[in-house]
């Protein structure tokens, strides 16, 4: 879902699989599959619950993958607290 007000999208599964695989490069195809075992997912998943999956499998991962774990859950918080506050002032005008 993007943000228009901030032109921000919600972080997803995708966008998690590309930090990893910038992380880790070709062993991003070994990294990425134990994760998603981790988080018991899929990795087709499309719904808000598999990001908050990931990120908390990811946290209690390796200390690299925990820090671009959190740094997911910085973009999530960041964008559902701007869109948050977008909303308040759509609904103030």
């Amino acid at each position: 879902m993007t943000n228009d007000a901030y032109h921000m999208s919600r972080p997803d599964l995708a966008e998690a699989k590309a930090a990893v695989e910038k992380l880790y490069g070709h062993r991003a195809r070994d990294v990425w599959p134990g994760l998603l075992n981790r988080a018991g997912l899929s990795g087709h998943e499309t719904d808000p619950a598999a990001i908050e999956r990931l990120t908390e499998a990811m946290l209690g991962a390796d200390p690299v993958l925990a820090l671009c774990g959190r740094s997911l859950v910085i973009r999530l918080k960041s964008y559902e607290y701007l869109r948050a506050a977008a909303t308040v002032i759509a609904e103030a005008k």
